[in-house]
């Protein structure tokens, strides 16, 4: 009997190890739907480089307990947060540097949190929303970020992060969103439907992307459920040839967004530029992306008094 039980076991065992490899096997696929081959996923960047101060890092924990890893820059006199999220995929989070340059400059805080390196295996898509929340709950426990204003800012699924992060929590006033979409499934389904040959994967279903994600990843997962932006500031930009998100994705979002919102912006680009700003780490070399991106900022925290910014790029020593 025991001989049973052991064996019983180790074929349990062995088909849990197996069902492990085919699920990453899966994820491996999805991953790579999503990869650009013209982007250097391995670079990292120094802060000193953009004149920054070293950021500090944060070691934080979400609420499931899970390492969250983030870093921090703060000017002299906040007046607001951004936080900018790398993508699962994509390069570190350090390539905003160039952002957290003109940001400091104008008076706000920047975090970065990198969800590149998640190392627990009972991890699943969307909880980086948690993540995200832990480096909130730190900002919440800072006497000089009181009642600032956050906005979340990413590319491609950094963006998607942040739009849900918005979706879940109150504590964002805004949201920069570049290349994003409102859901993987929805943004798997979509591209589908559309034929494109890259998501002709016949061994991944839609309940495999549910088995990837949290439990309640179906219920937020349709586009629909964008109402939760719930009348908070929106920028959503998008270039017209993008080959990962297509344009017509991004209409359809936009169109839908808007039933939602009143302070929804958009910013079109041509061609196919995935970060827009055509040198996405020298932001201000792009005149007419830094000037949406900036004016954005400025009105999302119209609580600060316009003549405060002149004074901050002034004052405010790189």
């Amino acid at each position: 009997m025991l001989l049973v039980m052991n064996f019983i076991c180790l074929s349990v065992g062995a088909q849990s190890i197996e069902t492990d490899v085919n699920m990453a096997d899966k994820e491996m696929q999805i991953i790579n739907c999503l990869r650009r081959m013209d982007v250097d996923y391995s670079a990292e960047y120094d802060a000193w480089i953009f004149g920054l101060p070293e950021p500090d890092s944060l070691r934080l924990r979400n609420q499931y307990g899970n390492e969250v890893l983030a870093y921090e820059i703060c000017p002299a006199i906040p007046i607001g947060i951004v936080i900018c999220v790398s993508g699962i995929d994509a390069p570190s989070v350090s390539a905003h540097y160039g952002h957290a340059r003109e940001f400091y400059k104008m008076g706000y805080a920047t975090f970065f949190l990198d969800v590149t390196n998640r190392t627990e295996i009972n991890e699943k898509c969307y909880e980086e929303i948690r993540d995200v929340q832990a480096v909130i709950d730190y900002i919440k426990s800072k006497m000089e970020y009181t009642n600032l204003p956050i906005v979340a800012m990413g590319v491609a699924m950094g963006g998607t992060i942040a739009l849900r992060s918005m979706i879940e929590s109150y504590d964002i006033s805004a949201v920069i969103a570049l290349s994003s979409f409102s859901s993987y499934e929805d943004y798997f389904a979509f591209n589908r439907e559309g034929t494109d040959p890259r998501y002709d994967l016949p061994n991944i279903s839609m309940k495999d992307l549910a088995d990837m994600s949290v439990a309640d990843s179906i219920t937020l997962s349709q586009l629909c459920k964008v109402e939760g932006v719930d009348h908070r500031p929106v920028l959503l930009m998008q270039s017209k040839r993008d080959k990962a998100v297509p344009y017509a994705y991004f209409t359809r979002l936009l169109d839908e967004m808007k039933k939602y919102t009143n302070e929804l912006e958009s910013f079109v680009v041509e061609g196919d530029e995935h970060y827009i700003c055509r040198d996405f780490i020298n932001p201000a070399s792009d005149k007419a992306y830094f000037e949406t991106l900036m004016d954005f900022l400025k009105r999302v925290t119209s609580s600060v008094p316009l003549s405060a910014y002149r004074k901050l790029e002034d004052t405010q020593a790189i």
